[in-house]
Formats: structure tokens, C-alpha cells, sequence
């Protein structure tokens, strides 16, 4: 789908390898692998006694690209098409990070007869050994931690992994840990996705398992999913030590970090690990927003950061989304201020708008909930904010990507429907929020102003 490039299926892996363990007999259908099949549905013909539909994004980040919701509805009313003209009844179940997001929504919606919120093995492993009481309930059920991620080595599918190293970056994530992220970030909803979890920390024997396979299968480039990376420091020293004791020629990896806790032996170790990029999200850099934004840190951690990264010669990124709660013309200027004195001209990567999410501060504070915020609801910004960043960050970020992206935000922003109290009645008095079009068009979306 346009504006989001494919990531490999971590998670429906996890929840197949549980079921093969089991004993159960499964076909996973990734459309990188067999992009044919997302258009013939010869695969329907084995009568399957359960279809899982997983769902990894609700629609992509940028402001101007709009929502999958409704491929998400057409698609599977197709597959519910095609079962009918077969005569065929399997269990149909939903599960994903996005998908978790709208659990209850997207079952109704999606027509399935169960969805699962968060980790997904022992449900489902649950539902296969009798799909019988599930059918029919309509309801999204919590997932529950997993003993097979801290016994079981996982290894991928020599087909799955070919289509995946043949094209887009041949970049693959790899899961560390399961632990809910200790920060309160009001846009957030990871906590939420991850349920209750019980902190398990993967072995690293079993990680280098993982690790070796996946560099044997001809992968390069390694994304650790862990929401931040660093958010236990030895833990995560544990694992990039562990990279040099593998010493994979070429090897090179990526992670969410924060710039707290983040040492001087940190930054020593992470320097020749092959460490590709740091990625830091202080989404804002004026000390008063990122407050606004829940953040456990602020400008002084972040340019201790810069300063340990600059030391050990790390490669930086850092993302700065504005238009968040308390964005103002000037703490648009304090951010562009600290950019322009501290990043380089690759180093800075910015967006336009916070789409608010159910279960997040940010949809408390609209007091919208679940229905109202299907479709991309944006948290109030002014539409000129567009033109002060512009106007404030040096040229030198100035690129054409960005400006496309600027451009094509704005363009969207401007047509989007203007949701204010007296048409989003939950809506916080005095606040004007963005929403797509789209949003007002089921029956349970709102009304257009």
C-alpha cells in the first residue's frame, strides 16, 4: 500500500512458530513473498479451519497519505466472498499492532468472528485446539505472555526470507525483550498494544541463534523492535557486546533509543558494533512541549546525547514531529534553533502533525474515543506551521524530500474536515481538530461541520 514500505512479519512468525510447535499445520500468505495471492484465492480451496488476517499499520505516518481502513474492509469482504461461493465456514480472526489499536471496531467492521489484542501466541494457540466457542462472538480478546520467547529459537521460512533480502533495503526486526515501555509518551499507545507484559529479556544464547540464522539467510541489516532499546542499559550493553562477540562481517543494525540512560561506556561499546543508526525521538526540541509530550528528558540530556555520539563518531537520527500539544511560533523557533546549532544536514528527521490514537493522553485530552478516531484525527496545529519551519530551519534540511513531504502535508491538512465542539461533541471545548474526509463516511464517524 502506498506510504509504507513492507517490514518482515515478526509477529505473525511468532504466532506460527507457536502453532508448528504445537503441532498444528499452517500457511503463512505474505504478499512481498506472493503478491499474487492478494488478487487469486486458489489458496482458499484447502479449507482451512482458521484464517488469520494480521494487521501491522492503520494507515501510514505522514499526515497526506490517508488510511488503509477501507482496503482493510474491501479485502476481506472479498475473502468472505470467495469462502461463500466454496461453501466455507473457517474461523476468522484479526490480530496485529494496528489491529489492536481498534480490536473491537475492526471485528465488527471486518466482519471476523474474534480479534486478538496484543501478543498473540497462547490465544491463538487456544483458539486452534477448539475454534468451536469462538465462533461468532464478535469480540477482541488480550493476549497473555508467551514462555516459548524466552525457550524457543526462531527461525524464518528459507522463502519468506529470500523475498524479503531481494528488495526493500533487506532490512529485518529482530525482538529482544517484552516489557512495556516505561515512558508516558501522550501519543503512545505501545503500552497499550503490549498489554500486561512480565518484562522478559530474550537469552542471549538464543538471541545469537536468531541472529546467526538470519545473517546465514543473507540479511545484512538488523532493526531491534524493542520500543526503546536502552531503556534497560545493561541489558541492552548485554546485546551490543554480543554483536562483537558474533562479529558478522557487513552486519549493520538499527534501534529506537532514548538519550537517558545513555553512558560513556554505552556510546564506547556502540561504536564499531556496526551500528548503522541511533534513533532518538525527542519529537520536540523546546523544553516546554516535550513536558506537553510526557517526555522523562529533555534539550540538556538530548545534547549530552549529541555530544557522546559526536565523541564515539555515532551515526544520529533524530525525529522531530511538530504541531504537538503547547506548539507555538516561537517553540517552533526554539526547536529550528537547536537543530540548526547542533545536527547535521542528515541527522534531522521531521513530520507534521500527532495523529491522535484510542488509549493514548492525546485522545483522553480530546476526550474522543475508539469509533471517533478510526479514520486520521490530527491533534490541533495552525496551518502555518508549515511555513515557520520552513522559514526557520536552515537550508541545509531543506531537501526535496522534505519539501514534498511539507507540500504534500499542507495541501492535505487545508482539505481536511475541521472537527470543532459542536461537531465532535466528546471534543475538548476551544479546540479544532483535523480529520480526513473519510472519517465522516460511516455511519459512526461523526458528522461533518
Amino acid at each position: 500500500m502506498a506510504g509504507n514500505e513492507p517490514i518482515f512479519p515478526i509477529g505473525v512468525r511468532c504466532v506460527q512458530d507457536a502453532l508448528d510447535r504445537a503441532g498444528h499445520i499452517t500457511q503463512l500468505i505474505d504478499f512481498v513473498e506472493t503478491p499474487e495471492m492478494s488478487s487469486t484465492f486458489d489458496w482458499l480451496d484447502d479449507e482451512w479451519d482458521i484464517i488469520g488476517f494480521t494487521i501491522r499499520n492503520i494507515d501510514p505516518i505522514e499526515i497526506a497519505a490517508g488510511t488503509h481502513v477501507d482496503d482493510y474492509i474491501r479485502f476481506i469482504a472479498r475473502i468472505r466472498e470467495e469462502l461463500a461461493e466454496r461453501g466455507l465456514e473457517p474461523l476468522l480472526v484479526g490480530g496485529g499492532p494496528g489491529f489492536s489499536l481498534f480490536g473491537d471496531i475492526l471485528v465488527a467492521k471486518l466482519g471476523l468472528d474474534v480479534g486478538v489484542v496484543g501478543p498473540g501466541e497462547n490465544l491463538m494457540l487456544d483458539i486452534a485446539k477448539d475454534p468451536h466457542p469462538y465462533r461468532g462472538r464478535r469480540v477482541s480478546l488480550q493476549g497473555r505472555r508467551h514462555e516459548g520467547f524466552l525457550n524457543d529459537v526462531l527461525h524464518h521460512p528459507p522463502s519468506l526470507m529470500d523475498a524479503y533480502t531481494e528488495a526493500h533495503g533487506a532490512m529485518i526486526g529482530v525482538e529482544t525483550r517484552r516489557k512495556t515501555c516505561y515512558q508516558g509518551c501522550v501519543y503512545c499507545p505501545y503500552a497499550y498494544i503490549a498489554g500486561d507484559n512480565a518484562g522478559d529479556l530474550k537469552p542471549m544464547s538464543i538471541l545469537a541463534q536468531e541472529i546467526q540464522g538470519i545473517y546465514d539467510a543473507g540479511f545484512r541489516r538488523i532493526f531491534f523492535t524493542d520500543g526503546i532499546f536502552n531503556s534497560e542499559l545493561n541489558y541492552a550493553k548485554q546485546v551490543v557486546r554480543l554483536l562483537h562477540e558474533l562479529s558478522l562481517p557487513d552486519l549493520k543494525w538499527a534501534a529506537y533509543f532514548t538519550p537517558k540512560p545513555f553512558d560513556d561506556e554505552f556510546g564506547k561499546i556502540l561504536a564499531g558494533s556496526g551500528i548503522e543508526a541511533v534513533v532518538v525521538s525527542p519529537d520536540s526540541l523546546d523544553d516546554a512541549v516535550m513536558r506537553n509530550l510526557g517526555k522523562t528528558f529533555d534539550t540538556r540530556h538530548v545534547l549530552r546525547f549529541l555530544e557522546r555520539s559526536q565523541k564515539y563518531q555515532l551515526p544520529v537520527r533524530v525525529n522531530v514531529v511538530f504541531g504537538g500539544p503547547g506548539e507555538t511560533r516561537k517553540t517552533i523557533s526554539n526547536s529550528a534553533k537547536f537543530i540548526n546549532d547542533n545536527l547535521a544536514h542528515n541527522e534531522l528527521v521531521a513530520h507534521m502533525g500527532y495523529r491522535i490514537l484510542p488509549s493514548t493522553e492525546l485522545s483522553r485530552q480530546a476526550k474522543m474515543d475508539a469509533h471517533e478516531l478510526l479514520y486520521p484525527t490530527y491533534y490541533p496545529f495552525d496551518l502555518e506551521m508549515f511555513n515557520w519551519v520552513i522559514q526557520d530551519l536552515d537550508s541545509r534540511f531543506i531537501t526535496p524530500k522534505f519539501m514534498i513531504n511539507q507540500l504534500a502535508g499542507r495541501a492535505a491538512a487545508r482539505k481536511m474536515v475541521k472537527l470543532g465542539v459542536q461537531d465532535a461533541t466528546h471534543a475538548a471545548s476551544g479546540r479544532t481538530y483535523l480529520a480526513l474526509a473519510s472519517r465522516l463516511e460511516g455511519n459512526d464517524c461523526g458528522s461533518k461541520k
